[in-house]
């Protein structure tokens, strides 16, 4: 099931604390905590809506299984939820 490009960059940035970053051919947006870049997240600038198979790709740049970034866009994963599992796959002190 395919979820629009502009409410997962939307969830990312105002829930996640991801921000925006430059990239040639694609959108890219970043997390950084403590100055530390912790995940990168690739967008092609031209597809409006992200298929299961992007969104794979996608959940592997967040460090997550598929079902938890659904579940992060379905407001039901928190922030504090989100850090606790990259504390658990080392990407967080």
């Amino acid at each position: 099931m395919s979820i629009p490009k502009r409410t997962l960059q939307s969830k990312l940035k105002q829930k996640f604390g991801f921000e925006d970053t430059s990239g040639s051919k694609h959108e890219g947006l970043a997390l950084y905590v403590n100055d530390k870049k912790v995940a990168t997240v690739r967008l092609s600038r031209s597809h409006d809506t992200i298929d299961d198979s992007i969104l794979r790709e996608i959940a592997k740049q967040c460090w997550v299984s598929m079902g938890f970034l659904r579940e992060m866009v379905d407001c039901t994963k928190s922030q504090e939820d989100y850090a606790t599992h990259l504390k658990r796959m080392g990407r967080l002190d």
